[in-house]
């Protein structure tokens, strides 16, 4: 069975800290190739639970400025170095998160040179990166995998992408962090595959100290509900849903579930997990030693 498309969810969660999910990160592999979207927390560890490591990602995207996608951007830059890389990173994102990126990257330029120097390691070239403006359009050098970057919405952070990922006539259309916007309703058309942010608002309460009222609308406010997900799943056509980047990470999935189903959409659904793997066209998800067909 050939896989044209390959989408594994490696962090599913947010910025709450949880046990359960890692920060957002996902792969796509197509065609031997290999991009990493998004660098949240644990995403060096998650690569290596997936069976991959950074020392064999050939770029990473990341798809706007906000911590939670890029806090842990140079430890996966160190770890993939000890995993024997031996070739620049490949680094696209929008310049805010350049940005951070950059500063990041400069702030340990010591700690980096203290590194080469006295650990003699038979290459320094996976240490080294080359940092690009993400665009809209499509992202070049990625071979038979085809990677369109698209504006969303997700003010105040801006700019911030989507994404629609395409090999051998398999389509993955990946939301990033927007609230509903005619660009992703637009990419979606038809789609093999939606994977889409969710914001759980039936699980947010007020909590003294921790969120307010304001809070909870502010953050609703650029993210879409399950049923804002479900009316666009529906709309659009997809072939199938999933589920990621979950807010609260900790929500109920079977509730989850529930609201989609009565907000309209009534195709195959996935609640992402951290470490589930999708392959198109066979339509398979592979998680935890299990393997079921959508």
């Amino acid at each position: 069975m050939t896989t044209d498309l390959a989408f594994t969810f490696l962090g599913t969660g947010a910025p709450p800290v949880s046990l359960r999910r890692a920060g957002p990160a996902h792969l796509v592999e197509a065609g031997g190739i290999k991009v990493l979207v998004d660098c949240g927390s644990g995403v060096s560890q998650r690569l290596v639970a997936a069976g991959h490591a950074g020392a064999g990602i050939d770029a990473l995207i990341v798809t706007h400025e906000h911590s939670d996608h890029l806090v842990d951007f140079y430890q996966l830059v160190v770890s993939a170095w000890h995993q024997g890389r031996n070739r620049p990173w490949r680094v696209l994102a929008p310049q805010p998160a350049l940005a951070n990126m950059r500063g990041q990257y400069e702030a340990f330029a010591r700690e980096r040179a203290l590194r080469i120097a006295f650990e003699k390691r038979p290459d320094a070239t996976g240490l080294e990166v080359a940092f690009e403006e993400l665009r809209e359009g499509r992202v070049s050098g990625l071979g038979g995998l085809s990677i369109e970057a698209f504006l969303v919405d997700h003010k105040p952070v801006e700019p911030a992408f989507g994404l629609a990922l395409s090999a051998g006539g398999s389509r993955i259309v990946f939301s990033g962090d927007t609230r509903l916007t005619p660009s992703l309703e637009q990419a979606a058309q038809g789609c093999d595959l939606l994977v889409c942010e969710v914001f759980v608002d039936s699980q947010m309460p007020v909590v003294a100290g921790v969120r307010s009222a304001q809070t909870v609308a502010s953050v609703q406010s650029y993210h879409m509900t399950p049923a804002v997900v479900a009316g666009l799943a529906s709309r659009a056509g997809v072939e199938a849903l999933a589920l990621t980047h979950l807010v609260p990470p900790g929500a109920d999935t079977a509730a989850l579930f529930a609201e989609i189903r009565a907000g309209g959409y009534a195709g195959p659904l996935i609640v992402g997990e951290d470490l589930m793997r999708l392959e198109l066209p066979a339509r398979l998800l592979r998680w935890n030693g299990a393997a079921l067909g959508l």
